[in-house]
């Protein structure tokens, strides 16, 4: 069975089911995240979508890099690097951080 990657939002409100590539297979998402501005919303699906996928081609780098693959094999395939994963993790995190249009909430 194949394991897909998957990124989960901070609050736990939004969760990604993607392909290496970053394509999103499954997205659930809490009522609560509803209320969003739609556009922010939109941004933090995307984002998660981008560290699931970097996640999952720094662990196939890692796994060819175990098994010898020339690293000019493993270049051509343009997997994401530790870098680029440690920039998605910090996009997340910093969208995390935006504070909301508004503190009022519906009840």
């Amino acid at each position: 069975m194949v394991d897909f990657p998957s990124a989960r939002s901070r609050t736990g409100g939004i969760s990604v089911t993607t392909t290496e590539r970053g394509l999103p297979l499954a997205l659930k998402i809490d009522a609560r995240e509803m209320n969003k501005d739609p556009r922010l919303l939109a941004e933090e699906i995307l984002g998660l979508c981008r560290l699931a996928a970097a996640r999952a081609q720094v662990a196939r780098r890692r796994e060819l890099s175990a098994h010898d693959v020339d690293p000019v094999v493993i270049r051509n395939l343009q997997l994401a690097t530790e870098d680029d994963l440690r920039r998605a993790e910090a996009a997340t995190d910093r969208d995390d951080e935006v504070l909301p249009d508004s503190w009022l909430r519906s009840v």
